[in-house]
């Protein structure tokens, strides 16, 4: 067995095929060295895949291997290929230096012939007293290129491993006022389409501190905001989403109730802190339920004119807010008259969605 194996590449995203390259460099070797690289700006960057989240997601991907070390390489200072050889080839001796330290025999995995005799020559110079192989795989294996997956992901789901999955799910939004269905829209959705979904953290968070809606305050609000965000952030990086994650509620809708339960010298405090939020959330749907009725599980019953007038308060709300943070055109005010009919809308605008992604 020789000491050191070395795999690189852009990994945007890392899928099956780079995986079984990874497979091989750490057997074949006493250990391995991933190296992920990219600049400011590259393929996977404007796939809103960064270098920074491909090399988390990588190690994340290969926690559990003690004898395999995954390397950030920016090249973002280094002139562009092909004209930043020299310049990336000493970046990437240091990175191998500082993941490997010592070690008397190397091989090197390159998926393309145009690396072969820039690594022979610089390294053949730089370790003249180490055994040197570069090994060209066959990226032929599975037929799936990082390309394929950005340009249709849904579709080639399967060939993503699991850290690098959450760049490309489709975020669903379910949010609306109060007694509309939206709970039992999003559970309805996230069984139909075999993933997961969140629910709404106040209630979490109300039941187990015990506090009633009157008695919420700043930190209340803010826990419950931040809190709300959390949960749907650990749901898409879960095992259990798969192509789509349905949440019912956000971030936004904990900032409305701040509006309404605060003093306006408290809301204007925890406002820009929910703004943050929200703007780091990412939704390819909103879903939104208008306050026509008052939804209960085995049908609908009147709700009185002060809470009809309440609800499409907070519904006009709802509105203003979407279109302050510029989400208005990937807003859908579903307009069924039974929740049946507003079920079968939601489905439809998913399936469009995911379009030939879809596989149920």
């Amino acid at each position: 067995m020789r000491d050191l194996g070395v795999y690189f590449g852009t990994f945007a995203p890392c899928h099956v095929g780079h995986f079984e390259q990874i497979v091989r460099a750490k057997r074949e070797n006493t250990r391995a060295v991933v190296i992920v690289s990219g600049y400011e700006g590259d393929r996977g960057d404007l796939a809103g895949m960064s270098l920074v989240n491909r090399t988390k997601s990588m190690r994340e991907l290969l926690k559990d291997d003690d004898n395999v070390t995954v390397m950030k390489l920016d090249e973002t200072d280094i002139p562009k290929y092909p004209a930043g050889w020299q310049p990336w080839l000493e970046l990437l001796e240091a990175h191998i230096i500082e993941g490997a330290g010592e070690f008397n025999s190397v091989t090197f995995y390159v998926g393309e012939d145009e690396y072969i005799e820039p690594l022979n020559t610089y390294f053949t110079a730089q370790w003249p007293d180490r055994d040197i192989v570069i090994t060209r795989v066959d990226r032929r294996i599975t037929g799936i290129s990082g390309t394929s997956i950005r340009e249709n992901p849904i579709y080639n789901w399967d060939y993503v491993t699991r850290p690098f999955r959450r760049f490309f799910v489709q975020n669903v939004l379910i949010i609306g006022t109060a007694s509309t269905g939206k709970t039992t829209l999003t559970r309805d959705l996230a069984r139909r389409y075999s993933t997961s979904y969140s629910l709404e953290y106040s209630r979490e968070y109300q039941t187990e501190r015990q506090v009633k809606d009157d008695e919420l305050d700043i930190k209340d609000l803010q826990a419950i905001g931040i809190g709300q965000y959390e949960v749907n952030r650990k749901h898409i990086h879960s095992p259990g989403t798969r192509k789509v994650f349905f949440a019912d509620t956000d971030v936004m809708t904990t900032k409305l109730y701040s509006k309404i339960y605060l003093s306006d010298e408290d809301y204007q405090k925890i406002a820009p802190v929910f703004d943050f939020y929200i703007s780091q959330q990412t939704w390819a749907l909103i879903l939104l339920l208008p306050p026509t009725t008052t939804y209960v599980d085995d049908g609908f019953r009147d709700m009185s004119q002060a809470d009809a007038d309440s609800r499409n308060k907070m519904h006009q709300m709802f509105l203003d807010e979407l279109e302050e943070h510029g989400l208005m055109e990937r807003t859908v005010v579903l307009q069924g008259d039974s929740f049946q009919e507003k079920y079968e809308e939601a489905h439809r605008l998913v399936d469009e969605l995911l379009a030939e992604g879809k596989d149920n």
